[in-house]
């Protein structure tokens, strides 16, 4: 039914989620400061990083269109976590390139599979 291609594309996108998976552990824990409790506004880009990133468990469900926009919205938090202290800034652009990296690798693999 499958070719073999295509399976070996599925395993490995399986195993990518699961690593990505394994990474999404709030790496980031413990009380916060009060001035990053004060200023909530700053920490928006939260929120549209856990909806981009909670999505990779999906990817192979969603059309090339919507990786399109996914992988464009990746590309529009990048600067706004460079500006994060270095730690939250290592943690979250790791994350961040691995939501991506997943998003691209099942938009390329779609598009070769159209072919």
């Amino acid at each position: 039914m499958f070719n073999a291609k295509f399976k070996a594309t599925i395993v490995t996108v399986l195993l990518f989620i699961g690593l990505v998976g394994l990474c999404s552990v709030r790496a980031m824990g413990g009380p916060q400061s009060s001035a990053a409790q004060a200023e909530p506004a700053k920490e928006t880009w939260q929120k549209e990083f856990d909806d981009v990133c909670s999505k990779t468990q999906d990817a192979m469900t969603f059309s090339q269109k919507e990786l399109t926009d996914l992988i464009r919205r990746c590309d529009a938090l990048q600067p706004q976590i460079e500006k994060l202290d270095e730690s939250r800034k290592k943690v979250y652009m790791g994350r961040l390139r691995k939501c991506r990296g997943l998003y691209v690798y099942v938009l390329d693999a779609k598009r070769n599979e159209k072919k």
